[in-house]
C-alpha cells in the first residue's frame, strides 16, 4: 500500500490507528483530486480492514456458541442416548469427558481479536478446569476413605510389633526388676487406654456435629438446584427477555447451590478425616486391651515359671522380626496406593485449579480493558467473583492435599519410633520418609496460605470493610460467603501448624 492509499484510508476509516505523519499528510488533500479508480481501490482496502475485527468476533462467537452447547450437554444431568456407549460410565465421568471436548473451541477463541468473547472463553475454561480439579479431589477422597481401613490394620500390626518388643524385653530370667518393668508397662498401657477412650468420645462427638453440617449444606444445595431446574423448565417454554431473565435467575440459584455444595464437600473432607481418626482410635483401644491381657498373662507366667522364659524370649524376638516384616510390607502397599491413587490425583487437581486461577486472572484483566465501558463494568465483577471462587477451591485442594500428606507422614514416623528397637536402620528409613512427607505437606500448606491471602484481598475489594449481606448487593453476599470459607481454611492451616 503506497503513501497516498494510506492517507485515503485515514480519510475513510477514522477508527483505524494512523501511522506517524499520516494526519499531517491527510490534512489539506481533498478527495476530489484523487482518481476514481484509486478511490475505489482504497475504499475496498478500507472495508477489508474495518471488517477484519468484526469477522474475528463473529468467528469467535461461533466457536463460543459451539463450546456452550457442548457444556450445556455436559451439565444436562443425564447421558444422551446417542452418547451412551454401553460402558458402565458414571454421569460424573461423562460430564468431565464432555466438558473437555468444549476446550478446543474455547482455546480457539483465545487466538482471535475478540475481547468480549475471550472473557467468556477464559471463564468457561476456568470452569472446566476447576470442575475437573474438584472431581479429582473427590476421587482422591474416596480412595483415602478406602485406605483408612488398611491404615487401621497397619495400626494393629504396629501394636503387635510393640507388644512383641515389650515381651522380648520382659522375658528375661526372673528378677524383681523384670516384674517391676512389667507392672510399670501395665500402668502405662492403662493410662494410654484411658486417654484413647477419652479421645474416641471426643472424636465421636465432633463427627456427629460435622455430619449434621454436611447434611444441612447438601439440603440447601439440593433445594437451590431444584429451584433452578424449575426456572430452567419455565425458561424452556418462555420466549424473549422473560426467558433470559429466568435463565439468569436459575444460574444465580445454581451458583448459590454450588457454594453450599462446596461448603458441604469441605465439611465432608473433615468428616472423613474424623471418621478415620475415630476408627484408628478404636483400633488402638482394642489392641491396647489385648496387649494388657497379654501383659497380665505374662506376669503370671514370669512368676510361675522361669524355666520357659528363655524360650519365650527367643520366640518373642522371632515374633518381633516377623511383625516388623509384615508391617513393612503392609506400609509399602499403603504408600503405593497413596502415591498412585491419592497424591497423583491431588497433584493433578492442583495443576488444574492453578490453570483455572491463571485463566480467571486473565479474564479479569481482559474484562477491565474492554472498549465498551458498560460491558467492562458488567463483566469485570462476574470474572472477579469466579476468580474468588477459584481461590477458595485452590485453598481447599491444597489444604486437603496437605492433610493427606500429614497423615502419611505421621504414620511413617510412628513406625520409625516403634521399629527402632528391632531394626535401627529401617527406623532411619521410615523417619527420612516422614521428613520428606512433612516437607511436602508444608509446601501445600504454604500454597493454601497464598491462595487464602489472594482470595481475602479480592473479597475485600468486592465487599469493602463494613459491607453486609443486608446491603442487598448479591455480589457482596457471595463475596462475604467466600471470605468466610477462606477464613475457615486459614484457621485450619493455623491449627495444622500448631499441631
Amino acid at each position: 500500500m503506497n503513501r497516498l492509499e494510506r492517507v485515503m484510508i485515514f480519510h475513510l476509516c477514522p477508527n483505524m490507528t494512523p501511522e506517524p505523519g499520516m494526519i499531517r499528510e491527510a490534512k489539506g488533500r481533498p478527495l476530489s483530486k484523487i482518481s476514481p479508480t484509486l478511490l475505489m481501490l482504497v475504499i475496498s482496502t478500507c472495508l477489508v480492514g474495518c471488517n477484519s475485527e468484526a469477522s474475528q468476533q463473529a468467528e469467535a462467537q461461533a466457536h463460543l456458541d459451539k463450546a456452550l452447547a457442548t457444556l450445556s450437554q455436559a451439565n444436562a444431568g443425564y447421558i444422551p442416548r446417542e452418547s451412551d456407549t454401553g460402558d458402565e460410565k458414571s454421569l460424573q465421568v461423562y460430564r468431565q469427558e464432555t466438558m473437555q471436548v468444549a476446550m478446543g473451541n474455547l482455546n480457539h477463541v483465545l487466538t482471535l481479536n475478540a475481547p468480549q468473547q475471550k472473557v467468556q472463553a477464559l471463564s468457561k475454561l476456568a470452569e472446566i478446569n476447576a470442575s475437573a480439579a474438584l472431581h479429582e479431589t473427590g476421587l482422591a477422597a474416596d480412595e483415602n476413605a478406602i485406605l483408612g481401613g488398611r491404615s487401621t490394620s497397619l495400626q494393629g500390626y504396629l501394636m503387635a510389633l510393640e507388644g512383641s518388643s515389650i515381651r522380648s524385653a520382659a522375658l528375661q530370667p526372673q528378677t524383681e526388676k523384670s516384674l517391676a518393668k512389667l507392672q510399670e508397662e501395665i500402668q502405662g498401657q492403662n493410662a494410654q487406654l484411658d486417654k484413647l477412650n477419652a479421645e474416641a468420645m471426643d472424636l465421636s462427638g465432633k463427627l456427629d456435629a460435622v455430619n449434621e453440617k454436611v447434611q444441612a449444606f447438601q439440603a440447601k444445595a439440593d433445594e437451590g438446584n431444584a429451584k433452578a431446574q424449575e426456572l430452567r423448565e419455565k425458561a424452556f417454554v418462555t420466549k424473549g427477555d422473560a426467558m433470559y431473565d429466568l435463565q439468569d435467575k436459575a444460574a444465580e440459584l445454581e451458583r448459590q447451590a454450588a457454594i453450599e455444595s462446596a461448603a458441604g464437600e469441605q465439611e465432608q473432607v473433615i468428616a472423613n478425616d474424623l471418621a478415620g481418626k475415630l476408627a484408628l482410635a478404636q483400633s488402638q483401644i482394642d489392641t491396647t486391651k489385648q496387649l494388657l491381657e497379654k501383659l497380665a498373662d505374662q506376669v503370671k507366667t514370669t512368676r510361675a515359671s522361669t524355666e520357659r522364659q528363655a524360650d519365650a524370649s527367643a520366640k518373642a524376638d522371632v515374633d518381633s522380626q516377623e511383625a516388623a516384616k509384615t508391617l513393612a510390607e503392609e506400609f509399602d502397599q499403603i504408600v503405593a496406593v497413596h502415591e498412585n491413587a491419592i497424591q497423583k490425583r491431588m497433584a493433578d487437581a492442583g495443576t488444574k485449579i492453578d490453570q483455572a486461577v491463571n485463566d480467571l486472572k486473565q479474564a479479569v484483566q481482559t474484562a477491565q480493558g474492554l472498549a465498551d465501558r458498560k460491558k467492562a463494568a458488567a463483566n469485570t465483577p462476574m470474572a472477579q467473583l469466579q476468580l474468588l471462587a477459584a481461590y477458595v477451591d485452590q485453598a481447599h485442594i491444597a489444604s486437603t492435599h496437605a492433610m493427606y500428606l500429614g497423615d502419611l507422614a505421621g504414620m511413617s514416623e510412628s513406625i520409625a519410633l516403634s521399629i527402632q528397637r528391632v531394626s535401627p536402620d529401617q527406623a532411619g528409613d521410615y523417619q527420612t520418609r516422614a521428613d520428606d512427607l512433612a516437607e511436602a505437606q508444608n509446601a501445600q500448606n504454604a500454597k493454601a496460605a497464598e491462595a487464602i491471602a489472594a482470595g481475602q484481598a479480592l473479597a475485600l475489594e468486592l465487599a469493602p470493610e463494613g459491607s453486609s449481606p443486608e446491603d442487598g448487593d448479591p455480589n457482596v453476599v457471595i463475596a462475604l460467603k467466600q471470605k468466610d470459607r477462606l477464613d475457615a481454611y486459614s484457621k485450619l492451616g493455623e491449627a495444622t501448624v500448631t499441631q
